[in-house]
This record gives structure tokens, sequence and C-alpha cells, in this order.
């Protein structure tokens, strides 16, 4: 453990997308947008606090092995102070995506792809990661 990866990067889902293909349908993307924390990271209130991190920042969550995403912070008490969530099927970069392309964190870049960071029995990759949060910088 080192002190300076104090979070858990965890991915929860929301209830009107489905894996990643829905990400490219116009009338679930309006409903994204207008929630409050679909396309966000969401930090808890007292780690946002003692990081200096407020509502609408941008943030980068980063891993030891270097692995970062960068997104766009929604304070709340939904998440426990120890762990970041981001929504799953978002952070898409193809251009074939046009309506998907940009939106959210894509969560699996922070994940570690090989046998030390899978389980032996079922072959499922590990899908919680120490990370840390901070802000990015403006200048």
């Amino acid at each position: 453990k080192s002190p300076e990866f104090d979070l858990y990067a965890v991915n929860y889902k929301t209830p009107f997308h489905t894996f990643t293909h829905t990400g490219q349908n116009p009338w679930l993307n309006e409903i994204a947008e207008r929630h409050p924390s679909a396309y966000k990271v969401e930090i808890n209130a007292e780690t946002a606090e003692k990081k200096g991190i407020k509502n609408g920042d941008m943030v980068w969550i980063e891993t030891k092995e270097g692995h970062r995403v960068k997104g766009k912070v929604k304070v709340t008490e939904c998440v426990q102070p120890e762990v970041v969530a981001i929504g799953g099927c978002f952070g898409h970069w193809a251009r074939g995506k046009p309506i998907a392309k940009g939106k959210g964190t894509n969560f699996d870049t922070l994940l570690e792809l090989d046998l030390k960071h899978v389980d032996p029995i079922s072959l499922n990759i590990e899908t919680t990661v120490r990370v840390k949060a901070t802000k990015v910088d403006r200048s």
C-alpha cells in the first residue's frame, strides 16, 4: 500500500445504459447528460474537501502503474470516503461513435490486464484498483 494512492476506484452501472453499446443512443445520451452524475467521477464530500476538490472540477484519477483518466467531479455523500466511483460504459474515443465520443470517463483504462490481476479460477480481471485523485492543473 502506498499512502499516495489512498482511494479505490470502483465502477458502477446506470439503470439506463447497457454495456458500451447504448452510449451512441441519442435519447439515452440525453438522459445521461441531464443526470447529476452519469458522466462524472463521484467523490465523497469529506474526501473532496481534504483534497481541495470541488463540484465540477476536473481531476486526474491515476494508478501506481501510471494509468490515468480525466473526469469531471460530482461531490456526493453516495460513495464511501475511500472510494471514487466511475460510471461504466463511458469514455468512448472512437470517431465512429460521435454521440458517445468524449462523454464520461473510461474506467477500464485504469485496470491491469495480466496474470497477477486475474482470478486464477474464473480468469476474471480485478475490477477495483488503488488510485489517487488530483485536481487538473489549469495553468
